[in-house]
This record gives structure tokens, C-alpha cells and sequence, in this order.
């Protein structure tokens, strides 16, 4: 498949609050953007393209609901910017979810969707507010759980690709420990927890890095080899040649 010259300015951060730390969070806890599938595609005559992942659309409707499950962007936020990043987000995630495709016996049961959508209610100031974002962007019931099933579905492709074969070592626990956890102490003022006490919150941490970078890597050659197609006011669809080298 051609690549597409379609990342500009906008293009996502993948800092500690880029939907990648967003989706590392979720593997412990929760917190992963959104994505729609071509589930919705009879809707798509009436909702205007933002973008086509490997002939898979990405409408409007769909940054509107990313936006709006997403509690640290403010409600009603639509600034340029931030609808241009929220787009990059969902590109990946489509890219992931595609790949995720490949693989049988990804089965998510209701139980998992019910658990996505109590934690994801968790993360907002209360169930009203919750509720209110869900109705200022038109948001139903079934299209809420259609997003649910398939962030889930991301984050079992994410623990089965990346996760599964991430190691931390002894060494490197130990490094954490001495190098990051007794100088913030110190920093604090109080005595550094003992290091069987902190050790699996370190190797968590360290695991999650780890399977960051490892998705960084992939996603980067996944962009390179993908027909990606961006629709203005994000891009001109006839900008669609080879990407450049990274």
C-alpha cells in the first residue's frame, strides 16, 4: 500500500498525555481515545469526511465523540488544534484496530464493555456531567457501546502484540529505585519507601515504558505504509503521494 503525505503541524504527541500514555494508563487502569468502526458507514452520506484509513472513514461525528469521551479535553472545546490532534488519535487507533482485525478469537464479552463504561463514567466529575457531554455530542446508547467495544477490542491487540513480550529486569527495577524513587524522596523531605514495597509499581512503570516505545516504533512504520487519506480542513485529499523518510 502507497503511504500518504499527511502528517503536518498538528501531528499527535506521544508525551505522557498523548493517547498513548492515555492508552498505557488503561491497561492498568482506563483511558484510551475513541474509535468508530465502518459500523456507522450508512450515516457517512451525512456526516462530513475527515479523513479514510486504508478506505475506512473517519468522519466528523467521530473527533466530536472523541472529543467528548475524553474528560481532560474542556466540554465544547473545538478549536482547530485540538479537533486536527484528536484526528492524528484516531488515525492510530484505526491503524491498531485494523491490525487487531487480523487476529482470532478477539472476543469481547459484555462484561468488559459494561467494566470500560463504569470505569469511563469514573474519569468525569459525576454521572450528569457525564451524561450532558453524551447529549451535547449526540451520542447514543448503541453508538457509545459500538466506541466502547472497540477501544476494548484495541487494548486486547495492544496487550497481545506489545505487552505479552515486554521484560523488566532486576537491574533495571533496581536502577529505577536508586536513581528516580530515594532522590524524589529526598527531594519530599521523608525517608524512600523500602524497595520490595515500591517494586511492582516500578516494574509496572517500567513495563508500561517499554510497551510505549515498542508502540511508538510501530506505529510510525504502520503510518509509513498506510494509504492515508486526510479531508480539509485537515488536508487536501489530492496530497496523497509516497511519505517522506523519517
Amino acid at each position: 500500500m502507497r503511504g500518504s503525505r499527511r502528517f503536518g503541524p498538528h501531528a499527535p504527541s506521544y508525551g505522557s498525555t498523548g493517547w498513548i500514555g492515555s492508552a498505557l494508563r488503561y491497561i492498568a487502569w482506563v483511558g484510551m481515545g475513541a474509535l468508530v468502526s465502518s459500523v456507522f458507514a450508512q450515516a457517512i452520506l451525512l456526516d462530513r469526511i475527515a479523513a479514510v484509513v486504508n478506505g475506512r472513514v473517519i468522519t466528523e461525528s467521530d473527533i466530536r465523540w472523541y472529543l467528548a469521551l475524553d474528560p481532560e479535553t474542556p466540554e465544547g472545546e473545538d478549536a482547530e488544534e485540538v479537533k486536527s490532534r484528536a484526528l492524528h488519535q484516531l488515525i492510530d487507533q484505526m491503524l491498531l484496530h485494523q491490525e487487531a482485525e487480523k487476529l482470532p478469537g478477539i472476543a469481547i464479552t459484555e462484561e468488559e464493555i459494561e467494566r470500560y463504561l463504569t470505569e469511563l463514567r469514573a474519569r468525569f466529575p459525576s454521572e450528569r456531567a457525564f451524561a450532558r457531554r453524551l447529549a451535547a455530542a449526540g451520542l447514543d446508547e448503541t453508538t457509545l457501546r459500538a466506541i466502547a467495544r472497540h477501544r476494548v477490542e484495541v487494548l486486547r491487540f495492544i496487550d497481545f502484540r506489545f505487552r505479552a513480550f515486554v521484560f523488566v529486569s532486576e537491574p533495571e527495577i533496581q536502577w529505577y529505585y536508586e536513581n528516580r524513587v530515594v532522590p524524589e524522596a529526598r527531594r519530599r523531605g521523608t525517608a524512600p519507601p523500602p524497595l520490595e514495597q515500591v517494586r511492582p509499581l516500578i516494574e509496572q512503570i517500567l513495563r508500561n515504558e517499554k510497551v510505549k516505545s515498542e508502540m511508538i516504533a510501530w506505529l510510525d512504520e504502520a503510518r509509513r505504509t498506510a494509504e492515508i487519506i486526510l479531508y480539509p480542513p485537515y488536508r487536501s485529499p489530492a496530497a496523497t503521494g509516497p511519505s517522506s523518510p523519517k
